[in-house]
């Protein structure tokens, strides 16, 4: 019997292997152990029927099946892989929006309703708030309730731009879609306005109108918030409070008197549909729209026409949405309106023929200037702007500006300040003092050429609050004006004792009676000339070669005592005391011996940061930054910005009370007795100070403490020339002149602050130590409790002989 043919598609067996492999029998059909075993004939002896061969499809087809099933599975695949990254990038995206939500301030309409103006206050002397000045804004706006505005004007607003507005929540979802698809995809060559009413308003009151995908989602986020907190009628009325209509024109009520000379409430349907029209493109809608002819120079309106067609439109949304019936629609589109620019108006209203003559608005005050660039400052620290941006959003920013100036203070300066005479009197005139020029060139020096003296004041209490601040001389005649209060100055000598003094003092590396010699320190490689030397009474420099004690030094205002201070503790030492502790505004430049010891400065300091450097030597060692302004609130009543929070102790009480103790000196029997001032009732009132006078006498300057507060003036030129008749003047008489009377007036018997641990005791005139009982005795000092050593030289010492201190007494 042959054995059946095997399939052609049979595989073959592998090459070399000739065998069958073995068939194990399985268990249950095994012999027996031991037995014998033999072959058995098949149960079917029949041959089985040969299989007939399988027919091969054509090469296309399995072609086709296998493109098919790659196809397939690489669909599969993607569709596998899509899904998986969009589960990804959706929790991503949720956990995203979430995060965004939490970071999305809310928006309160309280903001828009106080930003009409800026309002500056101050506190008279009965504690009553006083408004200084309200800044008017550069957008104008006559706000309205909502029972002012008629049912159809607010109909013709919500058809026209959001007529699913008393359904949503915020969000038109529909156009906000149709708008963001456009931003990415372009379907239509303009943007498409998905805005509702109420993310107008969000983005209008926020300012935030950048055009990304990122602004978008804090809108309709602010949008929907703004939707649980207010009612539609509140979300409306001040959309339409606040919405643009052309140039100036904010607010319908402003519009409406613009375009028609008539109030909201006095609005026609026709009226109202015309305004409705506007907002959309205020600058291109507005029926005052035009455009200047380029060969007649003559303005050509257009907006009459643009405005009437878009006005159509706002008709028919009102008429296909019910709010008028169809008789309402057709005589709305018939009537005749009457504008404010048409020659029908003017002859309607003769009155309004002539312009109104307007006074030119009033120049800001001294303090509202200082208040104004105070709150721009901190606008562009906190936001990273511009000035100009800064000013921009003070004048529409709605604040709240409370100040601290005192008001009969500032009041009594000004009224000094109105003439130059008052400042000078008892030592010159206003003619003895100018710089006369000629500079026509015609050989006579007029006085209308001639540079007159001018001068800058600021008042500081111990807190760091300006009291007052008048920065020229004369009456102002323009807002946000060079105030020389604020403009930097050589200040001199009075540079000292808020630089090396000062530094070597919370050191301990002085005391009030340390000696020190009298001679330049500083050797000129190139010249061989020393410096600095001191002015000599007759003008001249000098310097003496012998030991001279701090308080002297400093009560004769030497310039080679500071010098040698600075050369000893460090340039960069001094520097960085005068800077971070004493907020003086110095440059790097200044970080060397002329600036630091004499005041002569890369660019020179304002007399009211100079004045605030003082403070410290008043109040026990306080500091904080000059400031004008005690608190900022936005519309809403949240706080901006708050004065005096940086209030810190800068030096130790002690180098406080002693520095004080020093300046008083000066006043008493130094350069600065001039500033003396006496009560009416004869008391000697506490005064402390140093005066400052810059080498080719361009600048005089006198900072003055008294147990109120620390005040400075600066006076000079405009140009840096010689003051003519220097030889009269003295800055300390000239501080008296603005200030004393005023000083004398509200002096109420108070002193300085001084530290308990203070010692005051007579001074050894030989060591400069505190004076033992054997010592001759000089001037009674003031030394710091960590640096007041006893002279020991005189007679038994400080072992054996004791020294009768006491603390610092209040004189």
């Amino acid at each position: 019997m042959t054995e059946p043919k095997r399939p052609a598609n049979k595989t073959k067996r592998p090459a070399g292997n000739t065998q069958r492999p073995k068939r194990k029998r399985p268990a249950e059909h095994a012999a027996p152990a031991g037995a014998k075993t033999r072959r058995t004939a098949p149960k079917h002896t029949a041959p089985a029927a040969p299989r007939k061969p399988r027919k091969q499809r054509p090469a296309w087809q399995r072609g086709l099946q296998r493109a098919g099933s790659i196809l397939l599975t690489t669909t599969l695949s993607f569709l596998l892989i899509l899904v998986i990254t969009c589960t990804i990038v959706g929790t991503t995206l949720v956990v995203y929006v979430l995060g965004f939500m939490e970071g999305t301030s809310e928006v309160s309409i309280k903001e828009m309703e106080m930003s009409y103006s800026t309002f500056i206050y101050a506190e008279d002397k009965d504690g009553e708030i006083v408004t200084l000045h309200q800044v008017p804004s550069s957008i104008k706006r006559i706000p309205i309730e909502a029972s002012e505005i008629p049912q159809h004007v607010r109909d013709a607003f919500t058809y026209a731009e959001d007529e699913r507005f008393y359904e949503h929540e915020g969000v038109d979802y529909k156009r906000t879609a149709a708008a963001m698809a456009n931003m990415v995809l372009h379907f239509w060559s303009a943007n498409q306005g998905g805005s509702t009413i109420t993310q107008q308003l969000v983005k209008n009151i926020t300012g935030d109108n950048a055009t990304n995908a990122e602004r978008k989602i804090r809108e309709i986020f602010r949008a929907m918030q703004m939707e649980k907190t207010y009612t539609k009628e509140e979300i409306l009325t001040a959309y339409l409070n606040y919405i643009g209509f052309g140039g100036s024109a904010n607010g319908i009520e402003m519009a409406s008197i613009k375009y028609f000379g008539k109030h909201t409430n006095e609005l026609t349907v026709a009226e109202a549909a015309c305004l409705a029209a506007i907002p959309k493109n205020p600058e291109k809608l507005n029926p005052f729209a035009y455009y200047v002819d380029d060969e007649t120079g003559e303005r050509v309106n257009y907006g009459h026409e643009k405005n009437r067609e878009r006005q159509e439109y706002v008709l028919y949304q009102m008429y296909s949405n019910g709010a008028i019936s169809y008789d309402e629609y057709q005589a709305a589109l018939a009537e005749h309106i009457i504008f404010t620019d048409s020659e029908e108006y003017k002859e309607l209203h003769p009155e309004e023929d002539e312009d109104a003559q307007i006074e030119p608005d009033k120049p800001t005050s001294w303090v509202v200037d200082a208040a104004i660039n105070e709150l721009s400052e901190v606008l562009m620290d906190k936001y990273g702007i511009s000035k100009k941006e800064a000013r921009s959003r003070v004048n529409r920013g709605g604040y709240q500006i409370y100040t601290t100036v005192d008001l009969e203070m500032q009041e009594y300066v000004e009224s000094r300040y109105q003439d130059m005479n008052n400042l000078l009197a008892g030592m010159a005139t206003v003619n003895n003092t100018a710089h006369w020029r000629d500079l026509n060139g015609d050989g006579v020096a007029s006085e209308d050429e001639a540079q007159l003296l001018q001068s800058g004041f600021c008042a500081i209490n111990y807190s760091g609050e300006i009291l007052a601040t008048v920065g020229a001389i004369g009456e102002k005649t323009a807002s946000l004006c060079t105030s020389y209060a604020y403009e930097p100055q050589q200040p001199g000598s009075t540079i000292k004792p808020v630089t090396t003094y000062g530094y070597a003092l919370s050191t301990d590396y002085i005391h009030w009676g340390t000696p020190l010699r009298d001679y330049p320190p500083i050797k000129n490689p190139a010249t061989g000339k020393l410096w600095p030397t001191n002015y000599s009474s007759g003008g001249g420099m000098s310097y003496t070669g012998s030991m001279k004690n701090v308080y002297y030094a400093l009560q004769k205002s030497y310039n080679t005592i500071p010098a040698l201070l600075c050369k000893e503790l460090g340039r960069i030492e001094i520097y960085n005391f005068a800077t971070n502790n004493l907020g003086l505004e110095l440059v790097q430049n200044d970080q060397d011996y002329a600036p630091l010891s004499v005041g002569a400065l890369t660019y020179g300091v304002s007399i009211t940061n100079l004045v605030n450097a003082y403070m410290v030597y008043g109040n026990g060692g306080y500091y904080s930054k000059a400031h004008i302004i005690s608190k900022v609130e936005s519309g809403d009543g949240t706080l901006v910005y708050s004065g005096g929070t940086d209030y810190n102790q800068a030096v130790d009480e002690e180098t406080s009370t002693v520095m004080n103790k020093l300046l008083q000196n000066v006043v008493k029997q130094g350069t600065a007795t001039a500033a003396k001032i006496t009560a009416s009732d004869g008391t000697k009132i506490p005064i402390a100070g140093k005066t400052g006078t810059t080498s080719d006498w361009c600048d005089l300057t006198f900072v003055g403490l008294c147990p109120d507060f620390v005040s400075g003036m600066w006076i000079g030129y405009e140009q840096n020339y010689q003051i003519q008749g220097h030889g009269r003047l003295k800055s300390a008489g000239i501080w008296k002149n603005i200030i004393g009377d005023y000083i004398k007036e509200h002096y109420d018997g108070n002193d300085f602050f001084v530290s308990d641990s203070v010692i005051e005791a007579p001074m050894c005139t030989a060591s400069g130590n505190i004076a033992g009982s054997s010592c001759p005795k000089g001037i009674t000092g003031y030394w710091k409790s960590t640096n007041a050593p006893k002279c020991t030289g005189h007679g038994g010492g400080s072992s054996s002989t004791p020294v009768t201190t006491k603390p610092a007494a209040d004189n």
